[in-house]
């Protein structure tokens, strides 16, 4: 593979107090009795009356070490971290489109961020938890968004990130040089590492898994391509685009997927899909967010739209609870501890 060197620079994108204000409210919403309600939590750390209402969220994380402080990635102000799980944030990367972001585990100062700014695709990395940050990958061909970020949680100096182009690359040294691994020709809407392997999820392509031959995937999601009324669904369903994918750190054989037309269940690491039933209307069937609890298995958030649906029994019924906003759920995420404490993420789609 041919090996790209990367000159690295200090990018000064520092804190900033832009907050950008929209007629439909966005940024975080939160519960604490297990989604029977959910309220925003969106004010500035020492702002008075500033909020983050709007900013388009694109991912949410708990530090590693600890599951009070949260970081919020947003395509439109950078990203914010929140030291009291999530009553109040502040700004720790401004100006670039956050399209993901990764914590070290062996370090929550050590954060990587993946996004598009001056229209190249960028990841960014700060070892003092924002107070500075150095450019450690700028694409060399322009509008190609660094869509997505990995860190191999058995040697997080092994970082992954996927573009617009479909082009997954490596670093092995922390970012001083990079190598292209494959290429998709599609959108890399996710990636992350599970039970020591690497899933890909392309935006039409659908979920791949690294194989034992480097450089090789296997294709999860070949059977939804190939509709039977055995395995999920009518033929007459057919998938258009891919949007996020859970992958059991338990189990291998348990993965989540949800898509155009709804949300999918594997448990024998994808060899069968199943269409979960959500409790939906007619027509309004994309599913775009998924999270597992790390309590339990059988503890399932998705969400279509705005509406935020749960399961306790592994997606058997459903409750669900509609937000205020006219946007829709972009991301999820439970409290790795107390699963009746969960994060939504908005995007105000405007």
């Amino acid at each position: 593979m041919k090996k790209i060197i990367l000159i690295s620079a200090i990018f000064l994108l520092s804190a900033g107090c832009n907050i950008f204000q929209k007629a439909v409210p966005a940024g975080v919403v939160k519960t604490v009795n297990g989604g029977a309600d959910w309220q925003f939590s969106n004010a500035v750390a020492g702002g008075k009356n500033a909020t983050i209402s709007g900013l388009d969220i694109s991912k949410l994380a708990f530090s590693p070490q600890n599951r009070e402080t949260v970081f919020a990635g947003s395509y439109n102000g950078g990203l914010y971290k929140s030291q009291d799980s999530a009553a109040s944030w502040a700004n720790i990367l401004s100006k670039i489109a956050v399209y993901d972001f990764a914590i070290s585990p062996a370090d929550e100062k050590v954060i990587y961020a993946a996004g598009y700014f001056g229209n190249q695709g960028k990841v960014l990395k700060t070892s003092d938890g924002g107070g500075s940050w150095q450019e450690i990958y700028n694409d060399p061909t322009g509008q190609n968004a660094v869509r997505s970020l990995a860190l191999n949680p058995a040697n997080p100096n092994q970082i992954t990130i996927g573009t617009s182009s479909g082009n997954i690359i490596r670093s092995d040294d922390s970012g001083i040089s990079w190598r292209l691994v494959a290429n998709f020709s599609d959108k890399v809407n996710e990636m992350s590492w599970q039970n020591g392997s690497l899933f890909v999820l392309l935006s039409t392509k659908g979920l791949f898994k690294s194989s034992s031959t480097p450089g090789s995937f296997d294709d999860l999601t070949a059977n939804l391509s190939k509709p039977s009324y055995s395995n999920y669904a009518a033929p007459s369903e057919t998938i258009s685009a891919f949007s996020q994918f859970y992958a059991d750190s338990l189990s291998a054989n348990l993965m989540y997927l949800t898509a155009s037309n709804g949300l999918y269940k594997t448990v024998d690491g994808g060899r069968t899909w199943q269409k979960m039933a959500l409790p939906v209307k007619q027509d309004s069937n994309a599913a775009v967010s998924v999270a597992v609890s790390n309590a339990s298995s059988n503890i399932v958030f998705t969400n279509i739209g705005s509406t935020i649906y749960k399961s306790t029994n592994g997606g058997g019924t459903w409750q669900t609870q509609s937000l205020a906003t006219t946007g829709y759920v972009n991301y999820i995420l439970i409290d790795p501890v107390l699963p009746q404490i969960a994060y939504a993420g908005i995007y105000a789609a405007q």
